[in-house]
């Protein structure tokens, strides 16, 4: 199935991939309080990884805490499901989309693509999901250019950093082949 396809139609995560996805699928940040996010932020800089897609409230506002805030900042208001967040982020532009928990549908790919794309232009965007961002990652990896890095939590464990390279892309193809198309 074509990347194209997999665009077209919303995406449901099958139990058996549940647990595969609990894994961290780049370079784990694990030391407490902002200590993961000021280690992210030297590894993205000492990388030079750009642009940088945080996806979760915690790592974005982490981020941001520790002056490295993310390019792009994919959101629900929400930690671990439950505590609403309120925190302001420095964003030119700010997008909602609706996008159920387990799926990923067309519209988070649209509203992604065109915030890396403003983040090309040097602006800064906030999405905000109506619903869960958990698997935001996924598309941001494929839509990302090589270089870029996509930053998501790893709840209980610390921050995760994808950095985007065509084997890192062809692994995200792989899960994403895995998810049933509806």
């Amino acid at each position: 199935m074509s990347i194209e396809l997999l665009r077209s139609v919303t995406l449901h995560l099958p139990d058996t991939l549940r647990s595969s996805l609990k894994s961290p699928k780049g370079q784990l940040f694990s030391r407490r309080g902002l200590g993961a996010a000021k280690d992210t932020c030297t590894y993205i800089k000492k990388k030079n990884l750009h642009p940088v897609i945080a996806v979760g409230d915690m790592v974005s506002i982490n981020l941001a805490k520790v002056d490295c805030q993310a390019t792009v900042s994919i959101l629900d208001g929400k930690t671990k499901r439950h505590e609403k967040l309120d925190y302001k982020f420095d964003a030119n532009v700010m997008l909602q989309v609706p996008n159920p928990a387990a799926q990923i549908r067309p519209e988070m790919w649209i509203a992604i693509e065109h915030a890396i794309t403003l983040g090309a232009k040097g602006k800064r965007a906030k999405i905000l999901i109506e619903g869960e961002e958990d698997l935001a990652a996924l598309p941001a990896v494929m839509l990302s250019p090589l270089g870029a890095a996509v930053v998501y939590g790893l709840p209980s464990k610390g921050i995760v950093v994808m950095e985007v390279t065509p084997t890192q892309k062809q692994e995200v193809y792989q899960i994403l082949l895995q998810m049933i198309p509806k």
